[in-house]
């Protein structure tokens, strides 16, 4: 018991001695010590207690203590401050500059700020004037166009060369032949980069896998189904197996109606895809539509809209509000037909007026105010005049007629048929004025269009195979403005071997040449309704 005694009484004495050790050193930190008590209590610019730091001072570089700037003033780029111990010293005041380039975090300074001479503030440096790029993109020169698309094309990469003739073809600066042979290699490459079956040019094959349908490979590259066939050579009925590859393109497909200039223009997204060449009759251009195909009693029916989109079909006039196009060129509609084909006009600019000169007022007031006339003819019409041949014909010597259409309109005049019937005895061998073709007793003129206030005058040369009164029926038909004129004039031939025709036929000689058009109309055209 007296070893525990012992032992607890010792360990007591050390846990005094150490509180006792802890409470001293917590006040010895606590108090300040006398030197720095000495030092607090010099006087902050005295010479003696700075005397080393002064002779230092001179050969050291002082950094300057932050200091908050007002938004006026700017941050001088060398500073200098002058020795606060040797300032009082004449000949001994060494202007330090401060470094530039010292640390951005400046160690605290016993140094008042009131003491640090500063200089002026100087302007801060004016900013330089950015010239603006210019990003205006370049439009090429036909030639530099040209050689890109050859480039495109011996590389073989002929998507690339459709998207160039793209942006070429439609440009207005283009002449006639620039724009043909532009055009010319548009359809060329076209038929195999976007119409052959199993040429993948534009984009890769895709794999037909389990679960997928037509409708939405369609859909996914914003074509229609139709046309998804008709690139891949499918029949309506036809599906692909899994595993099979199809050839497929990035639409949507655009259609651009150039009334003017009679195209349908074609793209499939930003690739050339042809043209095709159109006819019209008194089209009414619609706001919004699409390009659809429906079937009524198994009849398909093609339209934008409201214009029905009908196969040109010789010596029949189409009803009013249709685009006329070939046999081929309708099939390739009919196969671009859908939801997503997007549809645009350009229509065809009406003549403006001619421009009347502002007359002399002194004239103006001399002159008698008339009565206006009212026009002889209506102003939605044309006009047809029969001219006759002022010769007598003889048997076996060929004589001419002449028609002379004129548009009394102030728009164009689309689709004018101008067919001449003959009678038995009598054939036409020639058309001028005009493009047509023969048949035994008739001749027919192609599809016209006059412009508003111009005439055109065709002619047919006639056989005269018999002696003897016949009859000539030109007709007239035209669906803009809708108009269908008839007459019907005598021609008298006579026998080669009858004097009295010699006669009259040499008197004629003598004033005017074989073969000629009296320059006064006879027999004006009736209109029949």
């Amino acid at each position: 018991m007296s070893v525990l005694r012992n032992l607890l009484i010792v360990g007591l004495l050390v846990c005094v001695a150490y509180n006792g050790y802890v409470i001293y050193r917590n006040q010895m930190a606590s108090s300040p010590s006398e030197e720095s008590m000495a030092a607090e209590e010099a006087p902050l610019f005295s010479e003696e207690a700075f005397t080393e730091l002064a002779e230092n001072r001179s050969q050291v570089a002082v950094q300057q203590v932050p200091t908050v700037l007002t938004s006026e003033q700017a941050t001088p780029k060398d500073e200098f401050v002058a020795n606060p111990v040797l300032e009082n010293r004449p000949g001994s005041t060494p202007v330090i500059p401060v470094s530039a380039s010292g640390p951005t975090t400046k160690p605290a300074s016993r140094f008042s700020a009131d003491t640090v001479a500063h200089e002026e503030p100087q302007p801060a440096p004016e900013e330089e004037s950015l010239e603006i790029e210019d990003i205006t993109p370049k439009v090429l020169s036909f030639d530099d166009a040209w050689a890109e698309i050859e480039q495109s094309e011996a590389a073989f990469t002929w998507a690339t060369a459709l998207e160039q003739i793209q942006r070429l073809a439609y440009r207005e600066d283009l002449t006639d032949e620039q724009r043909e042979q532009v055009l010319a290699k548009g359809d060329e490459l076209a038929k195999t980069v976007i119409f052959s079956a199993n040429k993948h040019l534009a984009k890769p094959a895709m794999t037909f896998l389990p679960g997928m349908n037509l409708e939405e490979v369609a859909l996914d590259h914003e074509i229609p189904e139709s046309f998804l066939r008709s690139i891949n050579d499918w029949a309506d009925d036809h599906n692909p197996t899994p595993g099979d590859s199809i050839k497929v393109l990035q639409g949507p497909i655009k259609l651009h109606v150039d009334l003017p200039s009679k195209t349908i223009r074609v793209a499939i997204g930003d690739l050339y895809a042809g043209h095709i060449a159109i006819g019209q009759h008194s089209i009414e251009i619609p706001e919004e539509c699409t390009l659809s195909a429906d079937t009524i009693n198994e009849i398909t029916l093609l339209s934008l809209g409201e214009v029905a989109v009908v196969i040109d079909t010789e010596n029949q006039i189409p009803d009013a509000n249709s685009l006329l196009v070939t046999a081929e060129d309708w099939v390739r509609l009919r196969a671009l037909a859908g939801e997503s084909v997007k549809v645009s006009w350009t229509d065809i600019v009406a003549p403006t007026a001619p421009t009347v000169a502002a007359t002399d007022p002194v004239q103006e007031q001399m002159q008698t105010p008339v009565a206006a006339e009212e026009p002889l003819e209506p102003v939605d019409a044309l006009k047809m005049e029969i001219f006759t041949p002022s010769a007598i014909a003889i048997q076996g010597k060929p004589v001419q007629y002449g028609i002379e259409i004129t548009n009394l309109s102030d728009k164009p005049s689309d689709l004018v048929q101008a067919v001449v019937n003959l009678s038995e005895g009598i054939e036409p061998i020639k058309v001028e004025g005009h493009t047509g073709r023969i048949a035994p007793g008739q001749a027919l003129f192609d599809p016209l269009t006059i412009d508003a206030g111009k005439s055109i005058r065709l002619t047919v040369t006639i056989e005269t195979k018999e002696a003897g009164q016949f009859l000539i029926r030109p007709e007239l038909q035209c669906g803009r403005p809708e108009t269908r004129y008839a007459t019907e004039v005598q021609l008298r031939v006579a026998a080669a071997e009858s004097i009295s025709a010699e006669a009259e036929k040499n008197e004629v000689e003598a004033t005017q040449p074989k073969q000629s058009i009296a320059e006064a109309p006879q027999n004006p055209a009736k209109e029949i309704r």
